[in-house]
């Protein structure tokens, strides 16, 4: 079964923000594109990630023991 891709994106990012995002989505080998915001200031940041068929698991150091 192929792996599903789906883009995720990062908003307003200033340029420092931008470049660190980008070194380490690349470094992890994801595909990772750069595109200015209207206001020629900001950035957005978008990943092609994978996406997951499950929804993530509720953290189990939250759950009172108490409770079930």
């Amino acid at each position: 079964m192929a792996m599903k891709y789906s883009w995720f994106h990062h908003h307003d990012c200033s340029t420092p923000q931008a470049d660190e995002l980008m070194a380490k989505y690349r470094k992890r080998g994801v595909r990772v594109q750069r595109s200015l915001n209207p206001d020629y200031i900001t950035w957005t940041v978008s990943a092609q990630l994978v996406e997951d068929e499950k929804p993530p698991r509720p953290d189990s150091r939250w759950r009172n023991r108490m409770w079930g």
